[in-house]
């Protein structure tokens, strides 16, 4: 036996409890989840500033909207799935209004054995179409920490941010930020650009580094705020091949859909692949099987990456060039 490793919520559950003594007008709400999303530490040091509203999730935005213009910065936890509940209120009640209440979601992404309608994959869709909106996506605990405590200090907007079920993994530090991208893994060509939302990083370092092996250079980042995307990812992207897109959301309306439109009105014309989960109802299963089977794994990524530099080279340099070229190298 060991020592089971400390989960993302047991992180976040730390973190707002010290937010909460340090900034007495946060106040916490769930719906039903006091246990589940970690605010039970939160509840105990501070009781008469949480509130518990049951199963309604849309009296917990709406009321949270109210609380801001009462000086209050309320932080809703609940699990991802439960957002979808309360689109109109965030939508139209916490959006609209500019209201500085922030969403913690819970067991985003595939959660595994929890049953079809507990995937929380389909957040990063829903929240990429709320005007004022802030999206982050920590890949590991010191970044759960830092984008929470930026979160909450945002007052004229929603904010919010994401993390799957299950142990934190290690974290992985940057070898640089630029212009609030963090760069975790340096290719040695500029063949692909790989942009990494939140906790699949360590997948995303993975396939790069098997990349390379296979002579394609792999550049991995990380927007860590995923809406509004920084503008700077256009300037990087210049410089590649291609872009791929990890992320553990739906593909259709996801964050590759948002680069797409955002290198689209910038003119960048530059071959882009999205990698993530595709428009269906996910049966019952464990979270690492079913990752397999959607082909989410570092392996899988690592053989696509190649393939697709592949036919970009092909397309740049025809068949009767390429033979030079490829001397040429």
């Amino acid at each position: 036996l060991k020592a089971s490793a400390p989960s993302w919520t047991n992180v976040f559950s730390d973190e707002i409890t010290q937010i909460g003594a340090e900034n007495p007008a946060v106040v916490a709400i769930t719906a039903a989840m006091l246990g589940p999303t970690g605010l039970y530490k939160f509840a105990s040091n501070f009781p008469y500033r949480t509130i518990d509203v049951g199963f309604a999730e849309q009296h917990a935005v709406t009321s949270a909207a109210g609380l801001v213009y009462a000086g209050i910065h309320p932080v809703i936890a609940i699990n991802s799935t439960f957002l979808n509940r309360a689109f109109d209120q965030l939508l139209l009640d916490v959006a609209l209004h500019k209201a500085g209440v922030t969403f913690v979601l819970d067991r985003s992404g595939v959660t595994g054995d929890d049953g079809p309608s507990h995937h929380g994959i389909w957040d990063l869709a829903l929240t990429g179409i709320v005007p004022n909106m802030h999206v982050g996506a920590p890949r590991d605990g010191a970044r759960l920490r830092e984008i929470l405590r930026e979160a909450v200090a945002i007052s004229d907007a929603p904010s919010m941010l994401r993390f799957p079920k299950g142990a934190v993994q290690e974290d992985i530090p940057a070898f640089e930020r630029r212009d609030g991208i963090d760069v975790l893994y340096r290719g040695e060509s500029a063949d692909v650009l790989l942009v990494s939302v939140g906790a699949m990083a360590a997948i995303a370092v993975e396939a790069a580094s098997q990349a390379y092996r296979e002579g394609v250079g792999v550049t991995v980042i990380d927007p860590r705020w995923v809406k509004p995307l920084p503008q700077s990812l256009v300037t990087m992207a210049q410089r590649y091949k291609s872009v791929v897109v990890l992320e553990d959301g739906i593909r259709h309306g996801g964050i590759a859909s948002s680069i797409s439109e955002m290198f689209r009105e910038a003119g960048l014309n530059v071959a882009l692949h999205s990698i993530g989960v595709p428009l269906a109802f996910i049966e019952h299963s464990k979270r690492a099987e079913i990752l397999e089977d959607l082909g989410i794994t570092a392996q899988k990524i690592s053989r696509d990456i190649v393939e697709w530099s592949s036919t970009v080279e092909e397309m740049q340099f025809p068949a009767h060039e390429n033979a030079d070229h490829k001397q040429t190298r």
